[in-house]
This record gives C-alpha cells, sequence and structure tokens, in this order.
C-alpha cells in the first residue's frame, strides 16, 4: 500500500511541474495560468507611487493555499503610452512565520482613456490602471517554502489607482498566483502536517 501511494505521489508531482515547464519554455503566464488551478491570491493597497520615476509600494493580505501578508515594491518601466514592464519583489509571510520573496517579472496594459459616467457630478473613478500579466519566481524561502526555491508562478493581476486618492491611499491590486494544486499543495500539506502548521 506505501509503495502504491509513493508511486501516486511521484505521479502526481511530476503532473505539477508540466506547466512549470512551459512557463519554462517562454509560454505566457496567461495561458500557463488557464491550465491550472489558484495558488493563493492577494489584496494590496498602493501606499506610495512616484509618478516620474514609476516607484512605488503596495501591501495587503494573502489567502487561499497561502494566508497571511504580502509586500511589493515595484517600478513600472513605460514601453510605449499604454504599455509597462516592471521587475519587483513580493514578500509573503505566512501564519506560521514561513516566507517567501518572488521575483515578479511581466507586463502590463493601462486603460486609457478609463471609462467615466457623464451622469455623474462627482468626476472620474480611475487615474491610471489595468490588467497585468507576470511570472514570479521564488528567489528565497524559508520553512516549509525552502523547497519551492527557484520554482515559478503564472501571475495574474488588476491594478488601479484612484483619480482623488489620499495620503498613503492611492489605489490598489488585486492579484491571482496559480499552481498545478495536484504536486505543490500536496507537498505543502505534508510539511504542514508534520510541523502541526496550518
Amino acid at each position: 500500500m506505501q509503495q502504491r501511494r509513493n508511486l501516486m505521489k511521484g505521479l502526481l508531482g511530476l503532473g505539477g511541474l508540466s506547466g512549470l515547464s512551459a512557463l519554462a519554455k517562454g509560454a505566457s503566464p496567461d495561458l500557463v495560468a488557464s491550465q491550472q488551478t489558484l495558488f493563493f491570491k492577494y489584496r494590496d493597497t498602493v501606499i506610495n507611487f512616484n509618478g516620474s520615476t514609476g516607484v512605488g509600494d503596495h501591501c495587503g493580505t494573502v489567502e487561499g493555499e497561502i494566508q497571511g501578508t504580502s509586500v511589493t515594491n515595484f517600478q513600472f518601466i513605460p514601453t510605449s503610452q499604454t504599455t509597462i514592464q516592471y521587475n519587483n519583489r513580493m514578500l509573503i509571510t505566512d501564519l506560521d512565520g514561513n516566507q517567501m520573496i518572488f521575483q515578479v517579472q511581466g507586463t502590463g496594459i493601462f486603460i486609457v482613456p478609463p471609462p467615466t459616467d457623464s451622469s455623474s457630478t462627482l468626476g472620474n473613478l480611475m487615474a491610471l490602471g489595468g490588467p497585468l500579466v507576470a511570472t514570479a519566481t521564488v528567489t528565497v524561502a524559508t520553512g516549509i517554502y525552502e523547497f519551492l526555491l527557484g520554482s515559478k508562478f503564472p501571475v495574474k493581476m488588476a491594478a488601479c489607482n484612484v483619480t482623488n486618492p489620499s495620503t498613503g491611499v492611492l489605489g490598489n491590486v488585486y492579484g491571482e498566483v496559480y499552481v498545478n494544486s495536484v504536486g505543490i499543495t500536496a507537498a505543502l500539506a505534508e510539511r504542514r502536517a508534520a510541523l502541526g502548521q496550518r
């Protein structure tokens, strides 16, 4: 029976590598994400953004297979009037203190002009924003995540800065990180159970 379980684990683990292999071969993160399942999602508030340099920060919470907090340093680099590229760093800390730093590298599109509602007397809603896609590579990992060092995950995001921001709250970012849940999530569940973590 144990031999059968080990064989199944091995086969399922290999299944988890197929999406990562496609990503490594240059497949679009968007395409790879459609072939995988949600690993975790994050909801962040943009707390700092310099329009002249494109540098900023956002932070918030993570839920899904990983639950905890996220902090991201980013820089938007324009590639045209409506497109950007970026090479960000995102730190995830879970409820047990395990951490990962991801290099989040990708592209995005700004919706120009943003939609407006002419019947409103309150003005426009969005100043700048749109959809983004990326590949998140684990560059640092502690605790139960150590085995993920070097792993790549497809990411889809939506980012938006409001027209009338307040000090320290400029907009928000919603992101989804994908994985083949059969291989990696099973390995994480085993590690958590062995350490009595959630």
